[in-house]
């Protein structure tokens, strides 16, 4: 009989940390064994959900993604007693909805350097061997936008394509050191940001036709998050360079 998926004896990074798909990333990482870094922009709110953590020698470390830099000496800070890390899973991300006439290039660079620009940095990080152990994971979460687009979020849906596109790459360059590279392609999930994304829009109904496009509709966190934890596992081996659609059935 097969053993049930573990992390146990891994380190693993997630951005995002704080809410949504990144939170419940880290809750079942952490359950099964991981030890982990949370990256976001809440310090009191990581504190918080480490507390909760099954396990120990988890850490938090504050990042604004919206800030271009180095990140070199954001991975120091990662490698406790030296441990180096085996995963990273990419969930920071803001959601971005504006008209073709009114994304200037100074807007569509902005959210760009958030979802991707920030994604690729800390790959280049990450896939250096004074931070990663070979063997390593990294997942960048994309978006069924991509396949499935909606008018006036050409912004962030070129984000997450570029995510795709990226990880394919990385996959390619790290495969000698057994280091994999997917990207997860969710469909509607209720969190937090798409809660208030579509009270500020005023835009449910709109939302609603999207959602009514999936046979099983509303997806939760934690659906998306065991997908994430899959790809971390040993037990993804042969897979990378991949696509990996979560999206409760888009049609």
């Amino acid at each position: 009989m097969a053993s049930p998926m573990s992390l146990a004896g891994k380190r693993i990074v997630v951005t995002g940390a704080s809410s949504g798909i990144g939170r419940a990333t880290v809750v079942l990482c952490a359950n099964l064994g991981a030890r982990m870094v949370l990256i976001g922009r809440d310090n009191e709110r990581l504190q918080n959900i480490i507390a909760g953590l099954s396990g120990e020698g988890h850490i938090s470390l504050f990042q604004d993604f919206s800030q271009e830099k180095d990140y070199g000496d954001l991975f120091d800070q990662m490698l406790v007693n030296g441990e180096k890390l085996d995963g990273m899973v990419h969930c920071a991300g803001i959601p971005y909805i504006m008209p073709l006439k009114s994304l200037t290039r100074e807007r569509l660079h902005s959210i760009m350097n958030v979802n991707f620009y920030s994604f690729v940095e800390l790959s280049r990080q990450f896939t250096k061997r004074k931070y990663s152990n070979d063997c390593a994971s990294i997942v960048g979460i994309s978006a069924a936008l991509v396949n499935h687009p909606r008018a006036y979020e050409l912004g962030y849906i070129a984000s997450k394509a570029a995510i795709e596109a990226a990880t394919k790459v990385i996959a390619l360059e790290c495969g000698s050191r057994g280091i994999r590279a997917n990207s997860v392609s969710p469909g509607s999930v209720k969190t937090e940001m798409i809660e208030r994304v579509i009270k500020e829009q005023h835009n449910e109904a709109q939302m609603q036709v999207a959602v009514d496009r999936a046979i099983f509709g509303w997806l939760q966190p934690e659906e998306i998050a065991k997908v994430c934890a899959f790809l971390l596992s040993n037990d993804s081996s042969a897979i990378t360079a991949k696509v990996i659609e979560v999206d409760g059935g888009y049609i």
